[in-house]
């Protein structure tokens, strides 16, 4: 086949789920001998969408990629201003919502590009659903475009704009059944057909647990956590309960936080003893972290998928995930690999549950890992997505 993956940002250095995704599939894809190319921006960062990488053609890991400048600076006061209405509460009218969009990597250039693109390819990728180059990018050539959503139950799935390119392309592309079923809430009856696929994983190689402690410097129980740490990830929940299961809550004594990602972490003075931050973290290095913990948190309630979630299991160590979260306690559910808790005392009882009960670890985290091998393994993963593009443009 013939493709072409449009992603507002890529590369090895770009953070974000959907971007690995993107980058996944491209590098796949072209290992299965599928002729793949990326249409992207210049941008580095989704907050000032800068052009920071230079425009035009060149080859990433193998992948032919063309990076195209953002045409529309971001309007600091206007984002703010937006955000401050949704975050009370109000919808937006249809001309802020065009004006929200608008500021998260308008590329005219990427958009012709697209044009002259789709005729040429048997399908035109995109993800995720909600900046400039899915929602204006698919319109272009909407019976070519299949959008990869990595759906959230946010405001933004609510914008008209937003549902109006959802509604009009040839299919949709999920990562997980609860996905799935959220777009149908929020689409009704023009619920375009669709298919779900999610994300493949390879095995990972030998694990040294205890080379990681004596790297870190990190001696007794570990909690994990990997991710963007921000309030969408749900990551000051985390320190919050962390905070009070040191601070009474434990029957098991304290616990180690052992945060991995970007962002800063704003801990209550009474934890800052019982957090680490480690920083960005190699994938090695984070699943090894993985590996020495007993349990990895991800109180997210905004995902699609989860990566963290699958790469904890690989790594043998069982998950504690938020019940409201759909997607992640789907998971949880179908595998038996993992504690889904809704406050700070319930997390407080799965974490000394699983600090007491070594067996009780090793069953949950077998059992996640066997999900894991079976429903996403990349042989698996990429028969789905091959059928669903032949499928969905068929």
């Amino acid at each position: 086949m013939r493709l072409a993956i449009v992603v507002p940002r890529y590369g090895p250095g770009i953070v974000g789920g959907a971007e690995t995704l993107c980058r996944d599939y491209a590098l796949r894809l072209r290992a299965a001998g599928h002729d793949v190319e990326v249409l992207t921006t210049c941008a580095r960062d989704h907050f000032t969408w800068r052009n920071e990488l230079p425009a035009g053609a060149t080859v990433v890991e193998g992948v032919p990629v063309r990076r195209f400048p953002v045409t529309l600076a971001k309007d600091h006061g206007a984002m703010t201003m937006l955000h401050a209405r949704l975050d009370a509460g109000f919808p937006l009218d249809p001309a802020g919502e065009r004006r929200w969009v608008e500021n998260t990597g308008y590329s005219e250039p990427l958009f012709e590009a697209i044009a002259e693109t789709a005729p040429r390819v048997d399908a035109v990728l995109f993800a995720p659903y909600l900046f400039a180059a899915t929602v204006f990018g698919a319109r272009v050539a909407p019976r070519r475009s299949l959008v990869i959503p990595c759906l959230h139950d946010e405001a933004y799935a609510r914008f008209g704009i937003v549902q109006e390119t959802l509604r009009d392309v040839a299919g949709l592309v999920f990562n997980s059944q609860p996905e799935c079923d959220l777009a149908a809430r929020l689409l009704g009856p023009g619920l375009p057909d669709h298919r779900i696929v999610g994300v493949g994983f390879d095995e990972p190689g030998a694990l040294d647990a205890s080379a990681w402690r004596r790297r870190t410097g990190i001696a007794g129980d570990v909690v994990a956590y990997a991710g963007r740490r921000e309030i969408a990830k749900n990551f000051p929940l985390l320190l919050r309960w962390i905070t009070a299961y040191d601070e009474g809550l434990s029957r098991t004594g304290p616990v180690t936080l052992a945060a991995m990602g970007s962002g800063e972490i704003r801990a209550p003075r009474s934890a800052r003893g019982m957090v680490r931050d480690l920083g960005f973290a190699a994938q090695q290095e984070k699943l090894e972290a993985f590996a020495a913990s007993v349990a990895t948190a991800q109180l997210s309630l905004n995902e699609s998928f989860s990566y963290v979630v699958m790469e904890s299991w690989l790594a043998g160590t069982p998950v504690i995930v938020h019940a409201d979260c759909a997607v992640t306690r789907h998971h949880c559910a179908e595998s038996g690999g993992g504690l889904w808790v809704r406050e700070a005392e319930t997390f407080a009882e799965a974490l000394d549950r699983l600090r007491s009960d070594t067996r009780l670890r090793t069953q949950l985290a077998a059992a996640g890992g066997r999900y894991v091998r079976s429903e996403y393994s990349w042989p698996a993963v990429l028969r789905r997505l091959e059928s669903a593009v032949r499928d969905l443009i068929a």
